[in-house]
């Protein structure tokens, strides 16, 4: 009896110092981009939850507030380690996502940025379940038990979920137990959405480590406008339209904005085109066509170049090369023992949470 006095009246003072956590930290966050969107989302999900699935109006809420609070745990992850990323967008029964605008450089920083929204879901999912302890508001029970559901889903260790990309921390051989489980739980849930998500993950490891075509260059195509001023003051005859030609070009990086840049060069003219966003290696650029074509400024020569382009590991479905996840083994253990207990401490949640029901008795002795 004095035990549980105790834990009552130190509640109060946990649960507050939270609440500062979360109100200091919150408007922080939301100054990192416009939310107009996130929040027009978030109105259409809980309306579409409400309509077509008949969830009850105050469930749909609640879900779609422990989503958000979930991706928040991502953007803050992100924040703390510099990467900027978009704002939430929601998208109805598929839940949300948000758009990293700059690639993790290695493992670890991967797993924290995937670790946050779990952790932070978790947080929220139990002050969702105290208020609800400590108020006797019963709505609350079953947005709990979906937020603790959410959280807990989203460590399977299954790639593009946050389990498969904490794992990358911890052993890629998870990515194995990750299949075989998912597979399981495919049976089980009968779950559409589940499926879909094992068979892009499946896809992911066999074109990373098992196809042999992985280390083949592809071949892209892109058109190119050149202004037809640029041969005549030079001297230099329009090639024919069905004109073969093997193009020079130079792939630098610069210092300053660490982007990847490929400028190709045409005989007599010089530059002609600058290719950027590519982080892998460009082995040949071929000219396939060129046309003339009349528009508003005048005529404009159009050429269709085709480039032979070795994939950077960094664009890889999922990383191949052992660089990126040499992770020291005290980092290893620390994600392997935060991992595993967060996906116990979820578990246990779920399990004790679900004896509540939305409706009749809400608890099940």
């Amino acid at each position: 009896m004095g035990n549980n006095q105790r834990e009552k009246k130190g509640f109060p003072g946990w649960l507050g110092g939270v609440g500062a956590l979360i109100a200091g930290g919150i408007p922080s966050i939301l100054k990192l981009g416009k939310f107009g969107g996130t929040l027009i989302s978030m109105a259409v999900s809980a309306w579409a939850y409400s309509l077509v699935l008949q969830f009850p109006w105050s469930f749909s809420i609640g879900l779609v507030v422990m989503i958000f609070i979930h991706e928040m745990g991502h953007i803050w992850a992100a924040r703390r380690k510099g990467l900027p990323v978009s704002a939430p967008a929601f998208i109805p029964f598929l839940g949300a996502l948000i758009m990293m605008k700059k690639q993790p450089q290695d493992a670890v920083t991967e797993a924290y940025i995937a670790f946050g929204g779990p952790l932070v879901g978790t947080v929220g999912a139990s002050l969702t379940y105290l208020v609800a302890w400590w108020t006797g508001y019963e709505v609350l029970y079953p947005v709990a038990l979906i937020g603790f559901f959410i959280n807990l889903f989203n460590l399977l260790p299954i790639h593009p979920l946050d389990g498969g990309r904490i794992v990358t921390a911890i052993s890629r051989w998870l990515w194995v137990v990750g299949l075989v489980l998912g597979l399981l739980l495919v049976w089980v849930l009968k779950s559409f959405l589940l499926l879909l998500i094992w068979f892009l993950f499946a896809f992911q490891l066999w074109s990373s480590y098992l196809s042999r075509r992985r280390h083949q260059p592809r071949r892209l195509e892109t058109t190119v406008e050149v202004d037809p001023v640029a041969f005549d003051s030079r001297g230099v005859s329009l090639p024919r339209p069905k004109e073969y030609r093997d193009l020079s070009f130079i792939q630098y990086c610069s210092l300053e904005e660490r982007e990847h840049v490929c400028d190709v060069y045409y005989p007599g003219i010089g530059l002609i085109h600058r290719l950027e966003g590519f982080r892998g290696v460009f082995q040949k650029i071929r000219l396939l066509q060129t046309e003339t074509q009349e528009t508003e400024d005048g005529p404009r020569i159009r050429m269709k170049l085709e480039t032979h382009y070795l994939r950077g590991a960094e664009e890889q479905m999922l990383r191949s090369d052992a660089e990126y996840y040499a992770v020291p083994p005290r980092t290893r253990l620390g994600y392997g023992l935060a991992y595993m207990g967060l996906a116990g401490f979820l578990l246990f949640m779920v399990m004790m949470v679900g004896r509540f029901s939305f409706f009749g008795p809400r608890i099940v002795s």
